[in-house]
């Protein structure tokens, strides 16, 4: 089926949301309280852990590096998973699992390895939270207003940015940084999966032997590519080359924004507030993407919302920018960042069915998290190698217009799925 031309929302697409909203509600809560909340609060944790146990800011990164790198790798086989047996039990296990790993953090005694390989067991279980599970219900009962479907659920996301760190920083004031393990793992287990779960409901799921079993709209999805007939197609490949060029500049400056934005001059309290608007910019990045997909033609929405945030590095690249500069700058990127989920989750879906979605979003997603890995270390070695972030801005710059140029490339037609052949 052809991606959606411009259009106003119809009476079905009323319909759909009338049936289907509770699940994209649900997916919001899941992934609001997933790993996507860790990732956000962990620098939080970083100063009291180092001061009780004497680790260095290098050997707690080392950690959050570790998980990040394993959690990419497990994706894949994840994602098959979910394709298998359903959202519903990978998402169940794996926030158990997520919650567990909080508490066994928090009961810690201060043993490094033992840090370690609680750090390797979260980035595992973390996937399972992720927004390749939960868009995958979400996918699966939005066919009309996929794009904005997309972008309300992973809006659960940005919401927990902005009032989760404040919130956790205060039991950390008052009760210690164990106690914020615990109130993690309660938010995961005791709060987000039930109320995901809950919401979702009776949406049904696929799995790789059987029917798209959401009977919300009864439309065709595309054709059901495997990963390996998937692979054989340039599109898979410019979604590759896209999420890593998204992912290097755009993780590269989110891991370094605070230093970052305050060598440009800027007052602590100038910072708190740009970086606030970050998180603001995740929110409209969403939202605007999702509405965007299901109106015009997605393969400019990607690549316009890919090309925007090259505009921001070059801002941030100003002399001693004023702080509406800096603010404009941090929110182009912000929004991109924003906008990466609904994208990938709605061409992969668009171009290659739902039969198989988590085994290939799962190397998509594997790409864009060992990216991130990349950018993370190779930001910080640039700053310590040339005094400043001039020269990861301009590569940075240059990634995002390449990972534009790859979604202009994708096209509109999806591939056509393989002839069966009978004698």
């Amino acid at each position: 089926m052809n991606d959606p031309t411009p259009r106003a929302m119809s009476a079905a697409d009323i319909a759909e949301w009338r049936t289907g909203w509770r699940v994209a509600l649900g997916a919001s809560a899941g992934m609001g309280t997933g790993v996507s909340l860790y990732l956000y609060v962990a620098s939080i944790f970083i100063a009291p852990i180092g001061a009780q146990f004497g680790w260095s800011r290098g050997d707690l990164g080392i950690g959050g590096m570790v998980s990040f790198v394993t959690g990419a790798v497990a994706l894949p086989l994840i994602g098959r998973f979910v394709d298998r047996i359903g959202f519903r039990r990978v998402a169940i296990a794996c926030a158990l699992g997520l919650a567990s790993i909080y508490v066994l953090t928090a009961l810690q005694p201060g043993i490094y390895p033992l840090y370690l390989l609680l750090m390797i067991a979260g980035g595992v279980f973390g996937g399972g939270t992720s927004a390749m599970v939960y868009t995958r219900p979400v996918i699966a009962t939005f066919e009309r207003q996929r794009g904005l479907a997309l972008g309300f659920a992973t809006a659960g996301t940005s919401i927990s940015a902005m009032i989760a760190p404040p919130l956790l920083m205060y039991v950390i004031t008052e009760f210690g940084w164990r106690a914020g393990f615990f109130a993690l793992a309660a938010l995961t287990a005791a709060i987000g999966l039930p109320l995901a779960l809950t919401l979702i409901g009776k949406a049904r799921e696929t799995v790789a032997h059987a029917r798209d079993d959401v009977d919300v709209a009864h439309a065709p999805h595309g054709p059901d590519l495997t990963l390996v007939q998937a692979a054989k197609h340039g599109r898979f490949w410019l979604l590759i080359l896209a999420i890593a060029c998204i992912n290097i500049p755009g993780s590269g400056v989110l891991g370094q924004l605070a230093p970052l934005v305050s060598d440009t001059g800027l007052s602590d309290g100038d910072v708190a507030i740009v970086m606030s608007i970050y998180a603001a910019g995740l929110l409209v990045g969403r939202l605007v993407t999702g509405f965007s997909l299901d109106r015009f033609s997605p393969q400019w929405v990607g690549a316009i919302t890919t090309a925007v945030p090259a505009i921001g590095i070059v801002l941030l690249m100003i002399p001693s920018p004023s702080f509406a500069l800096a603010a404009l700058a941090v929110a182009m990127i912000g929004a991109q960042q924003g906008a990466e989920v609904d994208l990938f989750a709605y061409f992969i879906s668009r171009n290659f069915g739902l039969k198989h979605y988590g085994a290939i979003y799962g190397v998509v997603a594997m790409a864009g998290a060992l990216s991130t890995a990349v950018a993370l270390v190779s930001f910080g070695k640039i700053h310590d190698a040339t005094g400043s972030y001039d020269l990861g801005l301009q590569v940075g710059a240059v990634l995002f217009c390449v990972g534009a140029v790859a979604f202009a490339l994708i096209g509109r037609k999806p591939p056509e799925a393989p002839a069966v052949v009978t004698v």
